[in-house]
């Protein structure tokens, strides 16, 4: 019964890779808002130098750390209206059977965009019999995506697989030190108990929890391949290899460097966001003036730029005078900048500006939607 269950779930996780649903498919747009829920990864616990604390900072999904570079920071290099909407609502030590509460407390928030990664303390217990059934692990992964679905329906899920934990133990197995902390602080000894031996019993252990992590796995494939707004990561991170530097001095949670590489790998998997449309301005005001000197005069023209925010500050504005000479200028915080004809000589009674180009990124010129004439004669004073 076991291994049919294991099959089918296998066979559930490849089919929801290879036909990804329609909604997957499709870009998009950059959330405004974010939230993740988990466990002790998502919180990079042990990752800040204290062996067991929390340093949400460094977290791949919603962290703030520029070594990590997490989903956040990089949507919002994408341009994503989302500062300030990174909400963390994981709890280290949680397991699959929390994940409705987490759930629950993100529904408040309706975020565009929410992270997944649940199931590390499912498998990491102090014996094998104690491990989460995959039936179970299933119904609850599931229950909590029904009730997000129901409260939060326009949110995009993204499921991220639980990493393979064998490789801790392959890892760290020869280090002597790592055998003694996984040992005084009971890490995971459903897996890492007498991490030397090579008696079959304890071969046969190590190769249990394995296959549970890869049923896992498959359970998340499933129930997630039944959401239209969920996506899961084709098992990314599951495959990727974890080195001794991305592991923290507790020999079990990613350090700073393995949560960059979370970010990384799960953000490569992930959704393929469309790009922000470019929000539209207008010339508010185009005025100019003549300065008189001996012999010559010089005109300026000045330009100022707004959208439906306010002033556009940081936009090229393209000035054509009548001489044929073309100018630029940046506006400042203000929205405007003044450009200047050179010296006009005294015979040269007047001088036409014109406005021809305004750039800025994330921006289009609407001239359309001007409030002022974009040429203007100015007169010699």
């Amino acid at each position: 019964m076991a291994r049919r269950l294991f099959i089918s779930l296998l066979l559930a996780a490849l089919l929801a890779t290879a036909l990804p649903s329609l909604a997957a498919a499709a870009d998009p747009p950059l959330p405004d808002s974010m939230a993740a829920v988990g466990d002790s990864i998502t919180q990079a616990a042990s990752s800040a130098g204290s062996l067991g604390a929390d340093a949400p900072q460094n977290s791949w999904s919603t962290g703030t750390s520029s070594t990590v570079n997490s989903h956040y920071l990089r949507l919002l290099a994408a341009g994503a209206t989302i500062s300030g909407q990174n909400h963390n609502r994981s709890v280290s030590g949680a397991k699959m059977g929390d994940l409705v509460g987490q759930v629950q407390t993100v529904l408040p928030l309706a975020p565009d965009y929410l992270t997944v990664l649940m199931g590390g303390n499912d498998l990491c217990t102090d014996t094998v019999a104690e491990m989460t059934d995959p039936t179970v692990f299933r119904d609850q992964f599931d229950a909590a995506m029904a009730t997000l679905t129901a409260g939060s329906p326009n949110t995009r899920v993204y499921v991220v697989s639980i990493p393979d934990v064998w490789q801790l133990w392959n890892l760290f197995k020869g280090n002597w030190w790592a055998r003694v902390v996984w040992a005084s602080a009971d890490i995971c000894q459903s897996l890492l108990a007498n991490p030397t031996s090579t008696q079959q019993a304890d071969v046969d252990r190590r190769e249990a929890v394995r296959q549970r992590n890869i049923a896992y796995n498959a359970a998340l494939a499933s129930v997630c391949s039944a959401y239209a707004s969920c996506r899961f990561d084709g098992n990314a991170v599951f495959n990727t290899t974890f080195t001794s530097g991305d592991v923290s001095g507790d020999y079990f949670h990613p350090s700073v460097a393995g949560q960059a590489k979370l970010a990384a790998v799960s953000w490569a998997a992930g959704y393929t966001w469309a790009p922000a449309p470019p929000s539209p301005m207008w010339l508010s005001g185009f005025a100019g003036s003549g300065t008189a000197s001996k012999g010559s005069w010089t005109a300026s023209a000045t330009a100022t730029v707004s959208s439906a925010a306010g002033p556009v500050s940081g936009a090229t504005v393209t000035v054509l005078w009548s001489t044929g000479t073309t100018v630029s200028c940046v506006t400042a915080t203000s929205g405007s900048c003044s450009v200047s004809s050179g010296s006009l000589g005294k015979r040269t009674t007047s001088i036409n500006a014109s406005v021809t180009a305004i750039s800025r990124t994330g921006y289009e010129y609407a001239s359309a939607s001007n409030t002022t004439a974009s040429s203007i004669t100015i007169a010699k004073p």
